[in-house]
């Protein structure tokens, strides 16, 4: 079976191009600043499927780019040693997250999301600066992680609370990216085995996202040459610009 049994999509030519053509934007998202694969696909597959759909797809294709990403230019050894707590936080909230996974309108999750980044991207911009004591990096880096669980377990878009995490600890932009990866990877095997749990994620999934996976890898790559030619604060704004535009796009859903 090509396609995945999913009710009330029509997998004709349009729809599978429309669907690669959103998962290459989110890997040249990803590949450029570090993130973006499933908040740019949600975003834009929203727009012509379910988005429960777009959820479940979301889910495998990351595994495989996220070990690629976490372990380029960056030890994942140390990046562990420095980010466990997060992890621990991640697993956590995911579980409290697949507790009321079905009971959420789409349209509050979808605006919920993009008001919370929003927030953030104007904060940053024009509010105070977020910053953290060292002697707290771990405690924060626990609640970072609960928070990025819950959300991700209704959305499968985890990272804003990390995004903002990373953002005050001042990383520089290839460790940035590289604690993403590792991040990401715990994320999307904790989403599988979640989404499997309660029957969202089925096998019938595979061979699309196998298919949507080379389609992103292949817009990642062209987005890591296109982020080995920007210093750290052109770096940083183009985090913040394709966070602010996703927000706008998911608060837009949301109403309309």
């Amino acid at each position: 079976m090509l396609y995945p049994t999913f009710s009330g999509i029509d997998f004709d030519i349009q729809i599978i191009s429309l669907i690669f053509t959103a998962f290459f934007v989110g890997g040249l998202c990803k590949g450029a600043i570090g993130f973006g694969l499933p908040i740019v696909v949600i975003s834009l597959l929203s727009m012509f499927v379910p988005v429960s759909f777009g959820i479940a797809l979301n889910v495998i294709p990351p595994v495989i780019l996220n070990m690629w990403q976490s372990t380029h230019k960056a030890s994942v050894t140390k990046n562990f040693t420095h980010f466990w707590p997060v992890f621990l936080g991640l697993v956590a909230g995911i579980a409290v997250a697949t507790l009321f996974i079905s009971g959420l309108p789409p349209n509050l999750i979808l605006g919920t999301v993009g008001v919370v980044i929003l927030v953030f991207c104007a904060n940053s911009v024009w509010g105070i600066p977020i910053t953290f004591p060292k002697s707290r990096k771990k405690p924060y880096g626990f609640v970072t992680g609960i928070l990025c669980g819950i959300m991700g377990g209704v959305t499968s878009v985890s990272v804003p609370p990390l995004i903002i995490y990373l953002t005050a600890l001042k990383l520089q932009k290839d460790d940035f990216v590289s604690v993403l990866g590792l991040y990401f990877v715990f994320a999307s095997a904790s989403l599988i085995i979640a989404f499997s749990s309660i029957g969202l994620l089925n096998i019938t999934f595979i061979p699309l996202a196998l298919a949507c996976t080379a389609i992103a890898a292949v817009g990642m790559f062209l987005g890591q040459i296109i982020r080995n030619r920007l210093d750290q604060k052109k770096f940083y704004n183009a985090v913040l610009l394709v966070l602010a535009l996703i927000s706008l796009n998911l608060i837009r859903r949301a109403i309309f």
